[in-house]
């Protein structure tokens, strides 16, 4: 609110001299920090009669979320509304936390604080309203957790009095406690644990500590806090420990305790983080090992050899490539699943740049669905994708030195379409019979993923492969 609006409202609405509005106009210079800093929405009010005043001037927060939607300076307000207002105004005391409810339906809560002339009188007060909805709802949910834990507190002291044998089928000790740790009740397994650990019997455990039968268990625990869960390693096992502190009326202060033997289940996770661990290292340990024999094929390719030979040691390398690829993938994703989207493109890219090596422009669009594919089926795909594409580059662009090759694979979550077309000249189809390559691709597609390959000419010029098969084709087989 600009100074001029706020003497205007003054002198309008209040009986307020000019001395007094220049002690408001001055208390107003601070009302931004102010509201920034508390992160509250602060006003000024001034006094118009006994029941009614007035917003002179206001702040809205600019590091939280205002509560009022829209400006409220010079807006009349009323005492049945705003006693905490009403109450500062009189007393000339501030009134602290006090709660009330907007228009808008949000509690707030009021600090409200006198502003007093040199005279003595009070000629204002200041404001401040911050959110407390939140809090409500806390507050709120802690009463119904409360209530809660009463009821539980009946419930289970009722069920372990009348019926006891139903707590003795749990597979997790039962104990209720004193809220200082005096056993009143074990269930039994919680015995068995109690016999293990101290040789306690049924006879002999009531009244006694929890930590003296069970010393993984610490009274201090018990107090920590109303519900804690807690995992503890003990002489080679390991329990989970629930803790829950019943209040009601006749019992203040027990406490509910679950303990679990969760040491097998620890052992498995373990063992699955080992063996993630090993697999993860025979995946790097395949790929080093594959490259190693791509790496012989280079040596000899440019060591030299028959010419004749040149194109099978390349397909042969290319394979090897595709295949190690895919475990690279494994050895540092750690799970036997593959984004097959990204392997084709990695073998795709790595092909068009050997062809573009030996003077064949071709431009190569990818339009690939992420698909996740169990590692069998993604070496699988990968070896397709490397023979389809070997083919087009090698019998498509014999004679012509460029063109553009276009791969792509579509998924409905249940099916996978591969489609890898060319522009080139195109292999005589049947001559595709008899094409190693392809033979390849057949029985990989048929045998290892259950699907069907077709290759058909183009009818301008160029081919188009088409691969398709189920993404469950290995579950259902299991």
């Amino acid at each position: 609110m600009e100074p001029s609006g706020l003497y205007q409202l003054c002198r309008q609405y209040t009986d307020l001299e000019d001395e007094a509005i220049a002690l408001i106009q001055e208390q107003s210079q601070s009302l931004q920090t102010m509201a920034d800093l508390s992160q509250s929405h602060v006003f000024i009010d001034c006094i118009i009669d006994e029941g009614t005043a007035i917003v002179v001037a206001e702040a809205i927060p600019r590091t939280t979320i205002p509560i009022y939607k829209e400006h409220v300076t010079g807006k009349c307000i009323s005492k049945a509304f705003e006693p905490a207002v009403f109450r500062s105004f009189k007393s000339g005391k501030p009134v602290m936390n006090h709660r009330a409810v907007t228009p808008e339906g949000m509690t707030v809560s009021q600090n409200v604080l006198p502003i007093i002339h040199t005279n003595g009188t009070v000629i204002g007060v200041v404001i401040a309203e911050k959110d407390i909805t939140a809090q409500i709802q806390d507050e709120k949910a802690i009463e119904t957790l409360t209530k809660t834990t009463e009821e539980m507190s009946r419930t289970v002291w009722g069920i372990i009095s009348q019926e006891p044998s139903i707590p003795d089928v749990l597979e997790e000790g039962l104990l209720f406690l004193e809220g200082t740790g005096e056993i009143l009740y074990a269930n039994n397994y919680a015995l068995r644990l109690m016999e293990n650990h101290s040789n306690a019997s049924s006879l002999s455990y009531k009244g006694k500590k929890v930590d003296q039968v069970l010393p993984f268990i610490t009274r201090e625990v018990l107090r920590h806090s109303d519900l804690s869960e807690r995992e503890e390693a003990y002489e080679g096992r390991v329990y989970c420990k629930r803790i829950i502190r019943l209040r009601s009326g006749d019992n203040s202060g027990r406490v509910l305790l679950y303990i679990r033997d969760i040491s097998d289940l620890r052992e498995k996770e373990r063992q699955l983080v080992v063996k993630s661990a090993v697999i993860k290292e025979i995946h790097h340990r395949v790929k080093n090992n594959l490259q190693t024999v791509a790496s012989l094929l280079r040596l000899q390719l440019r060591r030299g050899v028959p010419e004749e030979a040149k194109g099978l040691y390349q397909e042969s390398l290319n394979r090897i490539v595709s295949i190690a690829t895919v475990h690279e993938y494994l050895s540092y994703s750690g799970i036997e699943e593959v984004d097959i989207k990204e392997v084709i493109q990695k073998v795709s890219k790595m092909l068009v740049f050997q062809a573009e090596m030996e003077d064949t422009r071709i431009h190569l669009e990818l339009q690939l669905d992420a698909v996740t594919l169990p590692s069998s089926h993604a070496v699988s795909l990968a070896l397709v994708v490397t023979e389809l594409l070997q083919n087009s580059l090698k019998h498509g662009y014999q004679k012509k030195k460029q063109g553009s090759i276009e791969v792509k694979m579509v998924s409905d979550q249940r099916t996978i379409q591969l489609f890898v077309k060319d522009d080139g000249d195109g292999m005589p189809l049947q001559e595709s019979k008899e094409h190693l390559g392809l033979e390849i691709v057949r029985n990989l597609t048929t045998f290892d993923l259950g699907g069907q390959f077709t290759l058909s000419r183009n009818a301008d010029h160029g081919t188009t492969a088409y691969v398709e098969f189920r993404i469950e084709q290995e579950d259902e087989h299991e």
